[in-house]
């Protein structure tokens, strides 16, 4: 995910006027403080509304700091990363477990919305998995380097424009990962 696909992705997600972001799973303070600005949040953030659960409660860890105790009421957005080179997938996580059946109806509601908002302009199917540190067989095989294109993994516009505009761009899950993907097909 490109940031121009992610920006694109939390304008739909604030068109509702409750949905509030929480930088990390980890806090200073028993409650975590919260905005409506993406800009604000680190590669890590809680998608919550406190429409879904008034309140999010954190327990105090070893380390002095707070961890969020109710990821399973929220979605968890790990936000894309970039160098040059490289984009590390952005990815949208749900657990829900809430106590209330409405909280959980409504956390697998907003997932369900950002996955259509996905499929209608991103392409899936566009990627190669390879690990450049192992030879490519002369023939396919079930380990083959690279893999079949990925119908997993669906690649935003911005992010499919960008790899186009240079053969070295590549996808990976962690910008220090040495498994990368490339585009298929670009266009």
């Amino acid at each position: 995910m490109h940031p121009d696909d992610e920006a694109a992705l939390v304008s739909e997600l604030l068109r509702d006027p409750g949905i509030l972001f929480v930088d990390g799973p980890r806090w200073k303070a028993a409650t975590p403080p919260s905005t409506r600005d993406i800009a604000a949040i680190g590669s890590y953030c809680i998608i919550w509304s406190p429409e879904d659960l008034p309140q999010l409660s954190a327990k105090l860890t070893v380390h002095g700091d707070w961890y969020c105790r109710d990821e399973k009421s929220t979605i968890q957005f790990l936000r894309c990363e970039m160098t040059e080179t490289v984009i590390a997938e952005g990815r949208f996580a749900i657990s829900t477990e809430p106590a209330e059946a409405k909280a959980a109806a409504n956390i697998e509601r907003r997932y369900k919305f950002l996955s259509r908002a996905i499929k209608k302009t991103y392409r899936n199917s566009v990627v190669q998995w390879r690990n450049p540190r192992l030879p490519s067989p002369a023939e396919p095989s079930r380990s083959a380097n690279p893999s079949a294109p990925d119908r997993s993994l669906w690649v935003g516009p911005a992010a499919m424009t960008w790899m186009a505009g240079h053969a070295d761009r590549r996808v990976k899950t962690f910008l220090t990962g040495f498994v990368e993907g490339a585009i298929t097909a670009p266009g």
